[in-house]
């Protein structure tokens, strides 16, 4: 069947290209010793990456050191106060109150357990007090989701469901609440977790359950705040448990790197929305329970110690790469009286190509109206996406994408073609898009319409 097209030629902003290479190591003047399981994660108020705690190699020690990274050196924090020595915690970076986030982990001896929650503010550690709270753990995984604003952590040390293995919490930076969802995973020892943050889900791979005969999980999930869905996928990874992973904001996709399965794994992976990709078959040998963490000002991955077959690490790696062509669906489409629409990438945005996208309203001849834009975090300053439509008269639907342009066509038996026209221009390299569109359809329950899912795209090689 032949597809009528539009055109849109857009002008997108500026975004830094990456180098070709992979894993390099650095060599800092000052580092600290050799440790393994313990966190890190950007701090924007101390333009840097913040690594606290571990389990030191030779003599075993749990710590409670705060060093700061700047992307050349090391530097140890004399905090007013700091929190007990721990490992097996997680960290995160909550942006919208500006606070570095962590929780329980063995503490404070080396096989102990605790469930409290510490912030960072900049300048010094601060214990909270939540009202609820979940029971003590270590090897959970956490994320925190901008779009909603919340810390989200699944999984505890074994998987096993009576310790939470099998649990979702979140934090508002006020108390924990246990979300119980209609579709859960089960339970996980540190699976490798990370908000994707072009796609507005946290995304969870791997992990392991220790309940007799004991598995390790290949398997990738999906949270939107509102239930956890388990995607099949063309590639995965092989099974792990503690690996590292982070999200690649210089290239807008989710980085996993190593974890043991079959022995120490020292492959990297990336993750679109569509399929996992191996773009590099070695890294730094000592691969598990390594730190990891993304600095938003260098545009750099760092990574630092982990364990493997030769040892306890204290080596600091640094990650680029090619910031190839990528584009994934995400968001909650709403259903007309034809079935649900979908909004499907038909083709790469490359440079100096055409971008597709399949537009499909099921069967239905009909005006769709596809918006592109360059946001969808917020819609404009404190009005933040996804955005309930309900008040617009679309009830059940939600707007995914900020629309700095839009383009009406009509379907042909409810198929379409959105195509936009990628500049050859190197310095759109890394830039991201948005895209979704909404259909004319008078029968919906709604009376006036449906929506589409949403696609996230990163144009590149």
């Amino acid at each position: 069947m032949t597809r009528p097209l539009t055109k849109v030629a857009t002008c997108l902003l500026l975004a830094s290209a990456v180098t070709s290479q992979t894993w390099t190591q650095v060599t800092p003047t000052t580092t600290p010793s050799q440790r393994r399981a313990g966190a890190m994660e950007f701090s924007l108020l101390n333009a840097g990456i913040l690594m606290y705690g571990g389990l030191q190699f030779g003599p075993t020690a749990n710590l409670n050191e705060t060093w700061l990274f700047n992307g050349a050196d090391w530097s140890q924090l004399s905090p007013a106060t700091t929190p007990p020595a721990r490992w097996g915690h997680r960290m995160v970076y909550d942006s919208h109150r500006a606070r570095i986030v962590t929780f329980g982990g063995r503490s404070p001896g080396v096989t102990t357990t605790t469930n409290d929650t510490w912030e960072w503010d900049g300048n010094d550690w601060q214990q909270m007090s939540p009202t609820n709270y979940p029971s003590a753990r270590a090897f959970y995984s956490m994320a925190f989701d901008e779009r909603r604003g919340v810390t989200v952590m699944y999984g505890a040390q074994s998987g096993s469901t009576f310790a939470g293995g099998d649990e979702t919490w979140e934090y508002d930076g006020t108390t924990w609440t246990q979300i119980v969802t209609p579709t859960a995973p089960p339970g996980l020892e540190t699976p490798a977790m990370t908000y994707d943050k072009g796609r507005g889900v946290v995304v969870m791979f791997g992990g392991w359950n220790g309940s007799s005969p004991g598995t390790l999980y290949n398997t990738t999930w999906e949270y939107d705040g509102s239930d956890w869905t388990l995607r099949t996928l063309p590639t995965s990874p092989p099974p792990s448990y503690r690996a590292a992973c982070t999200y690649d904001d210089t290239r807008g996709r989710v980085l996993l790197y190593g974890g043991f399965g079959s022995g120490a794994l020292q492959g990297t992976w990336e993750y679109d929305g569509n399929n996992w990709t191996m773009i590099a078959a070695t890294g730094p040998a000592r691969s598990t329970e390594c730190y990891i963490g993304h600095d938003l000002i260098l545009g750099a991955t760092w990574l630092f110690g982990g364990s493997g077959p030769t040892g306890v690490s204290n080596e600091t790696w640094s990650f680029t790469a090619p910031t190839t062509a990528i584009a994934g669906t995400y968001g909650q489409a709403c259903a007309g009286s034809t079935g649900t629409p979908s909004l499907t990438p038909a083709s790469l945005p490359v440079l100096g190509t055409n971008y597709d996208l399949d537009i499909s309203v099921g069967g239905l001849t009909t005006f769709v109206v596809v918006a592109h834009g360059l946001n969808n975090r917020e819609l404009a300053p404190g009005i933040p996406l996804p955005l309930d439509l309900a008040t617009a008269g679309i009830a059940g639907c939600q707007l995914e994408v900020r629309p700095d342009v839009t383009v009406t066509l009509l379907t042909t038996a409810g198929i379409g073609l959105a195509q936009i026209a990628i500049p050859n221009n190197p310095a759109l390299t890394g830039q991201e898009l948005f895209s979704q569109f909404f259909s004319l359809d008078v029968a919906a329950a709604n009376g006036f319409g449906a929506m589409s899912n949403a696609v996230h795209a990163v144009l590149g090689q």
